[in-house]
């Protein structure tokens, strides 16, 4: 009976030597951090979404929107569509029909022009990517979308357009948070 209580003392003796202090916290941590799992890569979109349906006679109007660019944007990318009212009498009476037109303009932190697009019919442009400089970054800071319009609704018939600005920012997730965090 001795010999066995003096084999329990020995192993839990050793079992405290070896967790405590500096080497304990040693071995508590990496089996924390074994039990956390891995950190992953992904990435977040933010889009900027500008949608105008005109109403009334002949109108112009004009929008200016700012979005940020910073370091973990990898990607940026632009739809543009219109639906102009009898946009298929437009060759026959371009009187009337030649003064309607959304033009956009998307500009970079130093006011370069990184996108420009003009509509005078009903049209659906492919979605385009705008390029990064030559080191595969972005200028960093605030862009400009510039849209002006002209054009015209009747009741329930109405020039419109869309323009959707796609921000793609590579971000980490945490295990524990399951958050995407720019980092």
């Amino acid at each position: 009976m001795q010999q066995r209580m003096l084999t329990v003392f020995v192993a839990l003796s050793m079992l405290l030597l070896s967790t405590s202090g500096c080497i304990g916290l040693l071995q508590g941590r990496e089996y924390m951090e074994y039990l956390r799992g891995d950190v992953k890569q992904d990435t977040s979109i933010e889009t900027t979404l500008i949608e105008y349906s005109f109403s009334g006679g002949e109108i112009e109007e004009e929008w200016n929107e700012k979005f940020t660019v910073d370091s973990e944007v990898a990607k940026i990318g632009v739809y543009f569509k219109t639906d102009f009212l009898l946009s298929d009498f437009r060759n026959q009476f371009p009187q009337i029909f030649d003064i309607r037109e959304v033009e956009v303009t998307i500009t970079d932190a130093t006011g370069e022009i990184k996108y420009n697009a003009t509509h005078d019919t009903t049209k659906t442009a492919p979605y385009v990517l705008i390029d990064p400089e030559s080191d595969g970054k972005f200028i960093s800071g605030e862009w400009n979308i510039n849209i002006v319009g002209t054009g015209a609704g009747i009741l329930e018939e109405q020039d419109s357009f869309i323009l959707s600005v796609d921000v793609t920012r590579t971000c980490t997730i945490y295990p524990q948070d399951d958050v995407c965090i720019v980092d």
